[in-house]
């Protein structure tokens, strides 16, 4: 069997298993997870062999922290009418790189922006920020990334078994 083939197949099988997993029996659990971890598969994979799973895992979740101080600071009125959250998501998307710049562990800015984009589709209201459970963006973006490039890295090894 071809390489391609393999990994065709694993990655089918596997992304079918937790869509399945994830929109059914586990839903009240995972059904945000399927997107973002699927973008956290592909991140990983882009990354590199050398420690991918880790720098995957805290990049998206530093960015899922940004984007609640995004959230935070969008909530501060200001004069002019919608300026509130742009200024806000400026602020973070600054803070951002000049973290990013200094912090050896969360240096990757692409992987920190995934988790920024992650954390803010899921449209996170301030409220939100500061729960402890899965209603919270950063808890969600954090869950779905480490299964994401753990089933990443199943399909891989599934690949490997099948070739």
């Amino acid at each position: 069997m071809s390489k391609s083939l393999a990994v065709a197949i694993s990655v089918g099988v596997l992304a079918a298993v937790w869509t399945f997993l994830s929109a059914g029996p586990l839903s009240a659990f995972l059904s945000t997870s399927i997107p973002i971890g699927f973008v956290a598969w592909a991140a990983s994979g882009l990354v590199g062999k050398s420690d991918a799973m880790q720098k995957t895992v805290i990049g998206m979740t530093f960015g899922a922290i940004i984007a609640s101080v995004a959230v935070y600071l969008a909530g501060i009125e200001l004069p002019v009418v919608g300026a509130n959250l742009a200024v806000g998501v400026g602020i973070a998307a600054l803070i951002l790189v000049l973290i990013a710049d200094k912090v050896s562990q969360v240096a990757n800015v692409g992987l920190n922006v995934l988790g920024f984009a992650s954390a803010f589709t899921l449209s996170p209201s301030a409220a939100s920020i500061g729960a402890m459970d899965l209603s919270n963006p950063v808890a969600v973006v954090l869950v779905s990334s480490i299964l994401g490039v753990v089933v990443g890295n199943l399909a891989g090894r599934l690949a490997s078994a099948i070739k």
